[in-house]
């Protein structure tokens, strides 16, 4: 009996909270629009980006139609510690060491078309992706 009450009891604490928060006196006194932060900038046009966070490639399999886009931009996002190499596995391009903060481009439409597969290593693990040019069937 005693734990319906406690759920009920904390459900309803949770809620006033939730109903008691927003902005502070100060920052209504100001009467000025949030600072945002984050960008929504889109890519440069011709450049498909593939972001490097948590270990992973986002995304990690990507379909090029060389007709739209020709370049592949690698963006690290993930954490300092984390240094990044990244490699085809047919030599078709190789990146400089990336760090936080670095990029890496190539023009995937210099190539013949063809899937190419690419890895970068995070310790003892092979982090994989893949880059699709063929020309749609």
């Amino acid at each position: 009996m005693r734990r319906p009450i406690l759920i009920v009891i904390g459900a309803l604490a949770m809620v006033a909270v939730a109903c008691g928060s927003g902005p502070s006196d100060a920052a209504l006194a100001q009467n000025r629009a949030p600072q945002a932060t984050t960008t929504t900038e889109p890519p440069p046009e011709g450049v498909v980006i593939v972001r490097i966070t948590n270990g992973s490639f986002r995304p990690s399999n990507l379909k090029i139609d060389c007709a739209v886009n020709s370049t592949v931009e690698f963006r690290h996002e993930d954490s300092a510690e984390r240094e990044y190499l990244l490699e085809a596995r047919g030599g078709e391009f190789e990146s400089p060491p990336l760090n936080t903060g670095d990029t890496f481009r190539f023009e995937v439409c210099d190539l013949d078309p063809a899937i190419y597969r690419y890895f970068a290593f995070l310790g003892n693990s092979r982090i994989p992706g893949s880059i699709d040019s063929r020309p749609s069937q």
